[in-house]
């Protein structure tokens, strides 16, 4: 496994909309991402009350096959189930984390680190869980905040390295939505991660464990009329910006982002939505919206393929796109249209970070 061969690092939850996404993107793209998928219930039926979150683990299987990707669980309280709530918990050194991924997860997973310091002040369950994990994994990843003083980055990572035993670390430097900063300024939101990126990387042995550091951030808005008109628009995408401002990193410096997806996870309900088609540039994201009557997807994709900033890029959400432009939209649902966007995105992202 050719770890420098990862360019992007997508945080996506396991969702049907976000796997759909994925699993459409060509493998030729996807040997370059190494993609974190948070573990979220899945579809509760009369079947599947609780949500059992061994559906996601198959679903992220049959997708990834023997492609590495992160393995990290969900902290939303909308998407957690019993299932979460005792993996998330440091009793015996996160036992129940430990099993579900003895049981269910293969030797190319790099699992998530967590770390919780209500329940665990002196961080002595996570070291326990990676003391007793290191001779598994080649690779783990440990996720933090963008915005911590360079004592509590020492403290943390110095205690759970003091417990690995030749597994190198992924770092995740997170900052969730950082678009009203953005908008505001990006110099404090770039000056967060490169004081992150260079207290991180000058910890003592940091060449002996350190594998990467990653910028997380997403900017995709909550509401994307706001940012347009009504019927159409676009905007900025902070996330590339972010990526120019701090690319002078690379390789130790890679980049990730939430794939288009708004990170509060809209749910929509009947009669809430209006019918959009969305695509996107290296630079900025454009949208058609049509309020709802028979046709409006078939009326947004006509618009995107005539729109002189639409380029394909020969992929299944293009094709889709197409289909609906010529009066055949595959999907009429919200959710099936963030997969396409999120697809055709995630793509544009590996064909810059080629670059």
């Amino acid at each position: 496994m050719d770890w420098n061969s990862f360019i992007y690092f997508p945080v996506l939850k396991t969702k049907d909309a976000e796997l759909r996404a994925i699993s459409a993107i060509d493998v030729s793209y996807r040997k370059d991402m190494l993609p974190t998928y948070e573990i979220t219930k899945s579809r509760i039926t009369k079947k599947n009350s609780i949500g059992d979150i061994v559906r996601r683990l198959e679903q992220i299987k049959n997708i990834q096959g023997k492609l590495p990707y992160i393995l990290d669980v969900t902290t939303d309280p909308k998407q957690k189930n019993s299932q979460i709530e005792s993996i998330l918990s440091p009793i015996n050194g996160y036992e129940s984390w430990k099993s579900w991924l003895e049981l269910n997860c293969g030797e190319q997973i790099v699992p998530m680190i967590h770390v919780n310091f209500e329940l665990d002040e002196d961080l002595s369950e996570a070291k326990a869980f990676v003391a007793s994990v290191t001779a598994k994994y080649e690779r783990m990843a440990l996720r933090l905040p963008a915005d911590l003083e360079d004592d509590e980055y020492e403290d943390i990572i110095i205690d759970i390295v003091s417990a690995l035993s030749g597994t190198r670390l992924y770092i995740l430097l997170d900052e969730g939505c950082i678009r009203d900063r953005a908008k505001s300024s990006l110099a404090p939101v770039t000056s967060n991660y490169q004081r992150a990126f260079n207290k991180i990387s000058s910890l003592p042995a940091a060449v002996e464990w350190l594998e990467k550091v990653v910028c997380v951030a997403g900017s995709f808005p909550y509401q994307v009329s706001a940012e347009g008109k009504d019927d159409e628009g676009n905007f900025e995408i902070y996330e590339h910006s972010l990526y120019l401002s701090l690319k002078h990193n690379r390789p130790m410096l890679q980049f990730g982002d939430y794939a288009s997806i708004n990170v509060k996870q809209i749910e929509m309900r009947g009669g809430t939505f209006v019918p959009r088609i969305d695509f996107c540039t290296s630079t900025r994201f454009y949208y058609y919206r049509k309020r709802r009557d028979v046709g409006s997807y078939i009326w947004c994709a006509k618009q995107v393929v005539k729109s002189p900033d639409y380029v394909s890029n020969g992929s299944w959400g293009d094709s889709e796109i197409s289909s609906a432009a010529a009066g055949s939209p595959s999907g009429i649902s919200p959710s099936f249209w963030i997969s396409v966007r999120a697809c055709n995105y995630m793509i544009r992202r590996v064909k810059e970070l080629r670059i």
